[in-house]
């Protein structure tokens, strides 16, 4: 039960918003924003040093996104969190079924006060109410602790397929989509490569450059292409370059196959 300041973590990538709501906060008398992140690494070692009350997490992040942060940190050792993102259907569909608070940006004044009004609320509840085993069925939702499977979900203009990735032929960022071609048909996903990474099966798809995943079943051949990097050509005729920085697992790969 909290009798005293509040004691706030704001995490963001963006300068702007992390302004924006510790500006909104500095007017609200009984809180105390304890530190500021801009990243997800930021946040996993400020949550574990100042053990916050609560935490205004920021779902789009690089390296670490939100979901991630929560995942590294813990279930059971993280605080209640107040989940701060931009329009993304995706993410507020997971809020919404973890009935979790959440912001959108840019932040609203009146929402603002109308959210943090109900996490003090709740954190002035005795006994406090568990948050673990509520983060740990958002994480599940969002496939964030989910063993790869032989479907996994995805969500296009608001319906969710359910695709095999065995006729996923390869995945590419573009901008903050990411496309998912199949043999005759691409979908565009508002989630990023990082977490579809981490659903897919390990076994079979390939990090080989920041933008791209591969399913490794569809390379047809590889050729030398640049200083150590490589050409893959995949069964439909599609041609990948990999990237420097996934060298090492591209070799590891080929030398798996041969």
């Amino acid at each position: 039960m909290i009798e005293q300041s509040l004691r706030v973590l704001v995490i963001d990538d963006e300068a702007l918003a992390r302004q924006r709501l510790c500006s909104l906060l500095a007017r609200v008398p009984d809180v105390e924003v304890v530190a500021e992140c801009q990243n997800g690494l930021e946040a996993v070692a400020a949550i574990r040093a100042n053990q916050p009350d609560l935490v205004f997490l920021d779902v789009q992040m690089p390296e670490l996104d939100g979901f991630d942060v929560i995942t590294e940190v813990g279930t059971d050792k993280m605080p209640p969190v107040i989940f701060v993102t931009a329009f993304d259907d995706y993410a507020v569909s997971a809020f919404e079924f973890g009935a979790f608070d959440y912001l959108l940006k840019p932040v609203d004044h009146v929402r603002f006060h109308q959210t943090l009004d109900r996490a003090k609320k709740r954190l002035r509840e005795s006994p406090q109410p568990s948050v673990s085993s509520q983060l740990t069925a958002l994480l599940k939702y969002v496939g964030q602790l989910d063993a790869p499977k032989n479907r996994i979900g995805v969500k296009v203009n608001g319906r969710i397929l359910f695709l095999d990735p065995d006729e996923i032929y390869w995945i590419q960022a573009r901008d903050d989509l990411a496309r998912i071609h199949l043999a005759e048909v691409a979908y565009d996903v508002r989630e990023p490569l990082s977490r579809l990474e981490a659903r897919l099966p390990h076994d079979r798809f390939l990090r080989v450059h920041r933008s791209t995943i591969v399913n490794t079943a569809q390379v047809r051949e590889a050729q030398p292409f640049d200083q150590g990097d490589q050409l893959l050509i995949l069964r439909n005729g599609k041609r990948i370059t990999t990237g420097r920085s996934y060298r090492k697992a591209v070799q590891e790969f080929l030398k798996r196959a041969t």
